[in-house]
């Protein structure tokens, strides 16, 4: 990982993208920002340069998404991460799988597996796989419920509106939208959902 995306990380990080919407039910202008916007891909980070850097990235995930604390353990010691160039092949002959994926996430064995390519591996694409490790403590019923008052939120809400309009990548399925809600807005999110996101709020 380069070290100037390092000092970034560690350091001050930059702003959002801003906005200006209409609060929803008042017709007040008010800004929309976007309080983790995407990180760039880093071209020189190889898998030697960044298995050092995954406590530290983790770390940087924890603070800036304010983690609470209470949960940290869990995340740094129940979840397997792993840096790699070349997923494995039983992921690549997965229908409609994209080798070009960034990262991604499954359970085996009762464990929860990130996998990630090193110049993906950043906090924002941690705290969207660790939102789906999180989904996968909801009991079913949970998760029926996070898609029901998800489905009311995606369409109303200005600020999810608005991530949508510069990335839409979330419209996928409910289940990425559950990961890009959190990976972008965090604790900006409607609070009618933020109960469906177990350890991470």
């Amino acid at each position: 990982m380069c070290w100037e995306k390092i000092k970034k990380w560690l350091g001050i990080g930059g702003e959002g993208g801003t906005d200006t919407g209409t609060e929803s039910g008042t017709g007040e202008s008010r800004p929309l920002v976007i309080l983790h916007p995407e990180e760039s891909f880093d071209p020189n980070a190889t898998v030697a340069s960044v298995t050092p850097l995954v406590p530290d990235i983790i770390t940087k995930w924890l603070t800036d998404w304010k983690v609470p604390s209470k949960h940290w353990n869990y995340w740094r010691t129940m979840i397997d991460v792993q840096i790699t160039d070349q997923y494995p092949d039983w992921v690549l002959n997965q229908p409609d799988f994209d080798p070009n994926t960034p990262a991604f996430t499954y359970g085996q064995g009762g464990i929860r597996h990130i996998i990630s390519k090193p110049g993906w591996f950043n906090p924002g694409v941690v705290a969207h796989e660790q939102a789906h490790n999180s989904y996968d403590l909801l009991s079913e019923s949970k998760k029926n419920r996070f898609v029901t008052a998800y489905q009311a939120v995606r369409d109303t809400d200005p600020l999810i509106q608005y991530l949508y309009s510069i990335n839409p990548y979330g419209l996928t399925n409910d289940i990425e939208g559950h990961a890009d809600v959190y990976r972008y807005l965090c604790q900006q999110m409607p609070s009618s959902i933020k109960q469906f996101y177990p350890k991470l709020l």
